[in-house]
């Protein structure tokens, strides 16, 4: 991977998640210079639902990047799931993929790569400066500052941006099952203390992925109040330990400040019962008019 000097660029990006990445490489076919830094090593995990919905897959297609056959498995609608009550809907165009994420984030690094990103690993941004923003202490000048650090954005609150209209947190757990998937849906499976997100991501793999208000429920105590789903993994392996993650539903204020822009997660975030998230993240800011 390509580890320039930190000099002068046109956009400096804080963060090189799907976000991070998606702007990068939008900015990189306007022609101008991108550096990207991350403290993190590639491919970087997140736990979430796994499903890029159609209006995603356009998004990356516009950013010159399509999924190559077999890193993912299609699906073609929602189904919602409570008790013995059932309601599904086929998307009216377009189609949507479970992909992990893992994989997702490998595609997105090796396309911005070809796209002449500049890409640093391991390399923890450590603040604003007036020219532009810092890298483990040393200055990296830029006519634009991305915050795409994630929903506890470090940079956002650099840029006194932490202002918002409202703001909810809930809890979310993921585990990957090897069985081959029951259904072409895309399932939300709905609960007294939790939802359930069951997300085929290759053809004899599932991502289950929980959320709650509870930090203290598991996935394994969650799959309890959900018996026709835990009877389909009861034998399952795991394909992948459990992870998890804070979910933040947060409206800002304003998401710019000078030469400052805040995109994805760092810059609010919509409910996981959306299905959006890796929606909103290949969509750039428009830094030009």
């Amino acid at each position: 991977m390509s580890t320039p000097p930190l000099n002068s660029v046109d956009v400096f990006v804080a963060g090189g998640g799907p976000s991070g990445l998606a702007t990068a490489i939008a900015a990189r076919r306007h022609g101008l210079s991108v550096l990207v830094a991350d403290g993190a090593v590639p491919p970087i995990d997140k736990a979430c639902g796994e499903g890029l919905m159609p209006d995603g897959v356009d998004a990356l297609h516009k950013l010159g990047i399509t999924i190559p056959q077999g890193e993912a498995q299609p699906f073609r609608g929602i189904r919602f799931v409570s008790g013995n009550n059932q309601a599904e809907a086929e998307f009216p165009r377009g189609t949507a993929y479970g992909i992990r994420r893992t994989t997702l984030h490998r595609i997105m690094v090796e396309h911005a790569e070809a796209s002449g990103v500049s890409l640093r690993w391991q390399a923890a941004v450590t603040g604003l400066h007036p020219e532009g923003a810092l890298v483990a202490g040393d200055p990296v000048r830029a006519r634009w500052v991305v915050g795409a650090d994630g929903a506890h954005s470090r940079m956002r609150h650099w840029a006194s941006l932490d202002a918002h209209q409202r703001k909810h947190v809930r809890f979310a757990f993921r585990r990957h099952y090897y069985v081959a998937p029951w259904t072409d849906f895309m399932e939300l499976h709905w609960g007294e203390r939790c939802q359930l997100y069951v997300t085929a991501v290759g053809p004899a793999e599932i991502c289950v992925a929980m959320i709650s208000d509870s930090p203290k429920l598991r996935l394994e105590d969650a799959l309890g109040g959900f018996p026709e789903l835990s009877e389909r993994l009861s034998d399952a392996k795991h394909a992948s330990s459990e992870r998890g993650a804070i979910t933040v539903s947060r409206r800002l204020r304003r998401v710019y400040r000078e030469r400052v822009v805040m995109v994805g997660d760092a810059s609010g975030g919509v409910d996981a019962i959306t299905g959006e998230g890796l929606f909103v993240s290949p969509h750039p800011p428009r830094l030009l008019g």
